[in-house]
């Protein structure tokens, strides 16, 4: 029979092993995605005036107690440059109590022939709105947006020409935080898009796994129909959707010209619920698709990983601890000393590759950023609370909640935003 020591010792290592595997594996990523993003613009970015490929685009914006930003968002939509006869705006007003329906009601009569409302009493998540707006859109390809969101006026022609190759199912653009200046955990939501939009990049330079994000995403709608639809039982739709059409072999492209702002939550609180529907709904995906690895392909194999990332989050998080406090108090062995010092090397790792891209990316350069490198540690921290209570949460098979996050508006400037 094992000693505790050798028990310590094992799960020491164990933990060990996985999370600097986890390292290595995402380091040719990121150094991808950061050498993408230092080429500036793609080709995207040339004159779309001249494009022909002009299909009919069903806008879908799900409502939810969106009184405060849709103004903002409807100025932004008539800013599209795209033909509005080729579009309509879809408002699915799902249940709100604070006046939204009146205001989507009032853009339908000022905008007819472009808006369209659907209204239902009772709002049982965006899955559900989704579905009810898709079954009723017109187009041939679905625009997907948040009501809080601020788009670009080129998002629709560089997302656009993408379908125009038949093996592309959805275009994901990326998305980023309107508010990031107002608090400091407004500014760590921020740093943590521009790290993902990194690591997205990174992921299509190196032909990997690209999630769908729930915010400015272009879809095929008849390859959509085609895997089933949304899955209205799941608390990330997107991601899920994502495995199935990949699965189905069509292609999910992500492209970081194709910009639209989005709140970040400015309230701890509001992060946790936010953050614990994403992890319990990758979390979810996870298990439902663990037979993907029976079939090993790299974009499969990546798409698992992707889903686990809560996981090695949280490992990461009782690591370092554990290790500590196993090398000092339990065992304090020779093996365990040297797991000690090489337990660093994740961490700097990690903390050295945004340290690089807040000095070369982010713009305007800032470098009272660089005080934020040790409290995005304790962000992570925070965030893997939030992990546990999502594995908590799917272990017990607690009821599915879809909270929606308060928007607050306010006017932004759009020429300073978009970069």
């Amino acid at each position: 029979m094992s000693s505790p020591v050798t028990a310590v010792e094992f799960i020491v290592v164990f933990l060990f092993t996985l999370i600097a595997a986890w390292t290595v594996y995402h380091v040719p990523i990121a150094i991808s995605g950061l050498l993408s993003y230092r080429r500036g613009k793609t080709n995207l970015g040339r004159d779309c005036e001249k494009d022909s490929y002009e299909p009919s685009v069903s806008v879908v914006i799900p409502v939810k107690n969106g009184a405060k930003v849709l103004d903002r968002l409807m100025d932004s939509i008539l800013a599209v440059d795209y033909p509005k006869e080729k579009m309509e705006v879809i408002f699915v007003e799902d249940g709100s109590t604070d006046g939204s329906y009146d205001i989507c009601k009032n853009y339908e009569a000022k905008f007819p022939g472009l808006v369209k409302v659907i209204h239902r009493d009772r709002s049982r998540g965006k899955p559900e709105a989704l579905a009810y707006a898709t079954e009723r859109a017109s187009g041939e390809i679905l625009a997907i947006f948040d009501v809080d969101s601020v788009i670009n006026p080129n998002a629709f022609r560089l997302a656009l020409r993408y379908f125009e190759d038949l093996k592309v199912a959805a275009v994901q653009g990326r998305t980023f935080s309107i508010n990031f200046r107002g608090k400091l955990l407004t500014w760590l939501v921020y740093l943590e898009e521009f790290w993902f939009s990194i690591l997205m990049m990174g992921r299509r330079k190196l032909g990997l796994f690209t999630p769908l994000t729930g915010n400015c995403m272009f879809i095929r709608k008849s390859y959509l129909e085609e895997v089933g639809g949304w899955d209205r039982d799941s608390l990330t739709e997107d991601v899920e959707l994502s495995v199935r059409l990949v699965k189905h072999g069509y292609a999910v492209i992500y492209e970081k010209d194709i910009q639209c702002l989005q709140e970040a939550p400015t309230k701890l609180k509001h992060l946790a619920l936010q953050r614990n529907r994403w992890y319990r709904g990758y979390l979810e995906t996870l298990v439902k698709n663990l037979g993907l690895l029976k079939r090993f392909n790299h974009k499969m194999f990546d798409a698992v990983v992707l889903l686990s990332s809560p996981i090695i989050a949280l490992l990461g998080q009782i690591f370092y601890p554990l290790v500590i406090i196993a090398a000092t108090f339990i065992c304090p062995s020779l093996l365990l000393q040297v797991i000690l010092q090489l337990s660093l090397i994740p961490l700097v790792v990690s903390i050295l590759m945004f340290t690089i891209m807040v000095l070369l990316l982010v713009k305007p350069r800032e470098f009272r950023l660089l005080a934020l490198a040790p409290l995005i540690y304790a962000y992570w921290t925070f965030l893997s609370v939030i992990v546990l209570k999502s594995c908590v949460d799917v272990v017990l098979g607690a009821p599915k909640v879809w909270v929606t996050t308060p928007k607050e508006g306010g006017i932004w400037s759009l020429s300073r935003s978009f970069s």
